[in-house]
């Protein structure tokens, strides 16, 4: 299914900006760690997933109320950072954009974000508009998507990826993949893209999927997506989700809590994300 859509977004957008972090600055330090940033009451957070969290490094992080996910260490931070505020309020401009790569870099955030050819004027406006604040952004820029598949292969080099498949028993005949754009600005927004010699690229809501609660779950709970995508053939809707393997079960939880609504819904596998091997090892 991967290999369907891997390039139809054709560009990227990316750029590195400092962010004064007392967590990058105390513990994650040079470490790569899974984060996601969400904005709320004109208020911009970033929330790291920690895994193997020392009794010395809680204390550091006691003021921060820290959250236990099963056996990952949840912290949430209020930051201030005009460039990301500024992307995050304008993101709709770009209706095709989504998430390529979002992490930690030294005590800076790199972000990369994949979107349509067709919008590019749409997308330098974004940038102008971050760039006009005339604030410290570095590794700015556009240049050629090298699709899905290379994204995850620089995340899993970076954080170990698994990869979780489920299905169920879908209504209509229409062939296409849904790709979840994971952005909490507009957290029901995904990218549809045509099948069977139908190329186009569009927005689409997943309310209209019988997912959209298990989408809702994990946007609540702010769990980093690799990569989400539903390929809806003629007889089932195949998902597969590309999540950091220290979040797999709290995943699952919530996908088992959210699986009423889908008919006939079952696990099809579980695994360790290994793409660029050729091959996939099975999670144990």
């Amino acid at each position: 299914m991967i290999q369907e859509v891997d390039k139809r977004l054709d560009m990227s957008l990316h750029f590195t900006t400092p962010v004064n972090s007392y967590v990058l600055s105390t513990l994650v330090k040079e470490n790569s760690v899974p984060i996601n940033i969400y904005s709320q009451d004109n208020q911009l957070y970033v929330t790291y997933f920690l895994s193997n969290v020392s009794h010395n490094d809680r204390k550091l992080l006691e003021t921060l109320n820290p959250v236990l996910m099963g056996e990952v260490t949840v912290i949430t931070e209020k930051i201030d950072s005009p460039v990301m505020r500024k992307f995050s309020e304008n993101v709709d401009l770009v209706s095709t954009l989504t998430d390529g790569e979002l992490f930690t870099k030294g005590r800076s955030i790199y972000a990369c974000f994949r979107f349509h050819s067709s919008q590019l004027k749409e997308a330098a406006n974004l940038l102008r508009m971050v760039i006009s604040l005339d604030e410290n952004i570095d590794e700015i820029g556009f240049h050629s998507s090298k699709g899905i598949i290379s994204n995850l292969d620089a995340i899993d080099d970076r954080i170990s990826l698994s990869v979780v498949t489920f299905s169920f028993k879908k209504s209509e005949e229409k062939h296409f993949v849904l790709e979840w754009r994971n952005l909490h600005r507009n957290p029901m927004d995904s990218i549809r893209y045509g099948l069977d010699g139908d190329n186009s690229v569009s927005n689409y809501d997943m309310t209209k999927e019988p997912t959209v609660n298990f989408l809702r779950a994990i946007d609540k709970d702010h769990i980093p997506i690799g990569s989400y995508l539903e390929f809806h053939g003629s007889e089932r809707v195949e998902v597969t989700i590309y999540v950091p393997s220290i979040l797999t079960k709290p995943l699952l939880v919530r996908l088992y809590e959210t699986s009423e609504a889908m008919k006939d819904f079952r696990i099809e596998n579980i695994e360790k994300y290994a793409y660029k091997k050729g091959k996939l090892s099975e999670l144990k």
